[in-house]
């Protein structure tokens, strides 16, 4: 199998776990990437260098704007194509995009497959050429992965296409993770502090509790001095922690300071929890975690940790309790949950599925 992945993701080689993963499953593996690329808000730009990373070919192009909007130079794009000869391409920008129906031109001339890949969730307004863009590649398209439910929805809409549900890329879970049973419950939350990510609901939700408990708040966001006064007003402002928004290896060093982590976001009509990532990785880290019923929350968590209902305080305050008084029961759900990334959420689970569906729409008839 020979395929190149299109995404903005994969100029940085900190993201290009599954494509690796894919070499070692024996595909010859390929990426299309901006010529240049900014790790972090303020960081400088590095540029994404062309050749080999270990086994995965880079073909950096020239782009221009920001993330999803991206303008790619076409002609390096299709010098990429026409080298590799792919017999697969999965584009993962937005099927609306320039980019994805330049593939699908080179598709015809050059007789590969395309996949669309999408996690986003929610339907948004688009001109009209970006409707166009959009029923021409996805009506074109030989398969499309949805990084949901609710996304794959959003792609097929009745579609003659091969689909799947399956994330952009997969966890790297600690080699060791047993949370250490220690007095009082520590509860984590972490992510951008705005109204849709539900914090005041877990201090809402935390007051009530019995036992003793505290709270670690990692992230920063428009919020935050509201959210500041929320807990004064509540009395909790002592058991709260807020360490602001911590680098990767800052926030490595945070998971083993928790015993679960809570994740109770809101939908709105502009946005959606699309991802899930967090609550991933909580559980790659053997962390009993309790979500809301938002967006792909339910289907990231499964069994192996708690749902509740959006805005429910209540049912949120009696899973933390559960969490407190049933310490047993909260090790072996996180336990549970690490199984669960272990067998479907790492990035060589999900090259093994990516490479299965890439198969199947290479053996299937065309649309």
């Amino acid at each position: 199998m020979r395929a190149i992945v299109v995404s903005h993701l994969y100029a940085d080689a900190a993201t290009r776990g599954k494509l690796r993963a894919l070499a070692g499953l024996g595909c010859t593996i390929g990426a299309v990437a901006p010529a240049s690329w900014q790790p972090a808000p303020g960081v400088a730009s590095q540029a994404t260098e062309f050749g080999n990373d270990g086994a995965v070919r880079i073909f950096p192009v020239t782009v221009r704007g920001a993330a999803p909007d991206l303008a790619w130079e076409s002609a390096a794009l299709k010098r990429a194509l026409a080298e590799f000869r792919p017999d697969v391409v999965q584009v993962e920008e937005p099927a609306s995009s320039a980019v994805a129906a330049a593939v699908l031109r080179a598709a015809g001339r050059l007789h590969f497959k395309v996949v669309i890949f999408s996690s986003d969730s929610l339907p948004s307004p688009l001109p009209f050429l970006g409707r166009v863009r959009r029923d021409r590649v996805l009506n074109r398209a030989a398969g499309a992965i949805g990084g949901n439910r609710l996304a794959l929805a959003l792609l097929s809409q009745g579609r003659s296409l091969q689909t799947m549900i399956l994330p952009q890329t997969g966890v790297t879970p600690p080699l060791v993770a047993e949370p250490p049973v220690r007095p009082g419950l520590a509860i984590g939350f972490i992510g951008r502090l705005v109204p849709e990510r539900g914090l005041d609901l877990l201090f809402r939700a935390a007051v009530r509790l019995s036992d003793s408990w505290t709270l670690h708040v990692a992230g920063t966001g428009p919020a935050q001095e509201e959210l500041e006064s929320l807990a004064e007003k509540l009395g909790i402002a002592a058991r709260v922690t807020w360490h602001g928004a911590l680098s990767r290896t800052a926030l490595g060093a945070l998971w083993p300071k928790l015993d679960c982590v809570a994740l109770p976001s809101r939908t709105t009509p502009r946005w959606v929890e699309s991802r899930g990532r967090t609550a991933l990785e909580a559980m790659a880290h053997g962390l009993a975690v309790v979500v809301t019923a938002s967006g792909a929350l339910p289907e990231v968590v499964g069994a192996a940790g708690r749902v509740v209902p959006e805005e429910g305080v209540d049912q949120l305050s009696e899973a933390l309790q559960e969490f407190a008084r049933d310490v047993e029961g909260r090790r072996a759900l996180g336990a549970d949950a690490r199984r669960r990334v272990l067998a479907e959420y790492t990035d060589a689970a999900v090259a093994e599925r990516t490479l299965a569906f890439w198969r199947l729409v290479t053996t299937s008839a065309s649309p």
